[in-house]
């Protein structure tokens, strides 16, 4: 996927977590978000497959309305990016999303 500017922000926004947040779930620093968010640089190397195969796993999970293995994969996004904070931060975020259904 090309990632625009627009694009990493929704996505980011859609997972309800901060720059920080996401920038620990993709391995870079908080830093590299807000270049990429504000359209001066984008994604690359480990953090751009982080990036595609969570998006990617993200949009065949929710399809499937299969909210158990789409919590395993960020589960294991988190694992990589190493952060058990931001793994209870999307926890939460799922948990809120299947009581709003």
């Amino acid at each position: 996927m090309n990632w625009t500017a627009e694009d990493i922000r929704a996505f980011r926004e859609r997972l309800g977590l901060s720059q920080t947040d996401f920038a620990n779930l993709l391995g870079v620093d908080a830093r590299s978000v807000r270049r990429w968010e504000s359209g001066q640089g984008t994604p690359t190397g480990a953090a751009l497959a982080v990036l595609n195969g969570l998006h990617q796993a993200m949009e065949a999970e929710e399809r499937k309305g299969n909210q158990a293995s789409l919590l395993a994969i960020i589960a294991g996004a988190a694992a990589v990016g190493g952060l058990a904070f931001l793994l209870y931060k999307l926890l939460t975020f799922l948990a809120e999303e299947e009581n709003d259904d």
